[in-house]
């Protein structure tokens, strides 16, 4: 019986599909611009503005992203209650919000839920001591703007200029201290 090697093309697309776990689509994207607003803003600038958006909490508060612009890094997690690398990779964003927010670090978690999981979102904010705002995006207008691929976990880390200075998809154990370094790096 006879093998035949992986053409070197396949296999590196093997093994960048294998070392990010995500929820939805599967590929994980380099910062950039990605959408016609967010490309006309970067080539004027060279950096990619946060676009202001309002939602509500799952305490019914109203929550608006400019609310937090000009004064606080801001992290925007895309996540879900089904999303097994979301739920993973939460009490790593819990300990970093904690370990981080008297210095000007918020969390903003933007659930993808759809109405046959919304029911568990309380649940699961409970469960996960999740002490930061959990925001419900059911018209999907920010996912829309931030991630139209729906990826999850996707998470979007904006300075306290606003500007946006990372973009990433999916998790694997260990992410968490890529992002405590780009967020201490964004707070200096």
């Amino acid at each position: 019986m006879s093998t035949s090697p992986l053409h070197p093309l396949r296999l590196a697309a093997l093994l960048a599909g294998a070392t990010v776990a995500s929820c939805g689509a599967e590929s994980a994207e380099a910062p950039g611009p990605r959408g016609p607003a967010e490309s006309a803003q970067t080539a004027a600038s060279g950096v990619a503005s946060a676009q202001d958006f309002t939602l509500q909490s799952t305490e019914g508060r109203t929550v608006h992203l400019s609310d937090y612009l000009g004064k606080d890094v801001v992290l925007i997690d895309f996540w879900s209650t089904t999303c097994e690398p979301c739920l993973a990779e939460m009490p790593h964003l819990v300990d970093l919000y904690k370990a981080n927010k008297a210095k000007g670090f918020v969390v903003l978690a933007v659930s993808l839920d759809g109405p046959e999981s919304l029911a568990d979102v309380n649940r699961v904010v409970h469960d996960r001591e999740m002490i930061f705002p959990v925001l419900l995006d059911q018209e999907t207008t920010v996912v829309a703007r931030y991630n139209p691929k729906r990826e999850m976990p996707f998470s979007v880390l904006i300075d306290k200029r606003g500007a946006i200075v990372q973009r990433r998809a999916g998790y694997t154990p260990g992410d968490e201290k890529n992002l405590a370094a780009e967020v201490e790096r964004a707070l200096k």
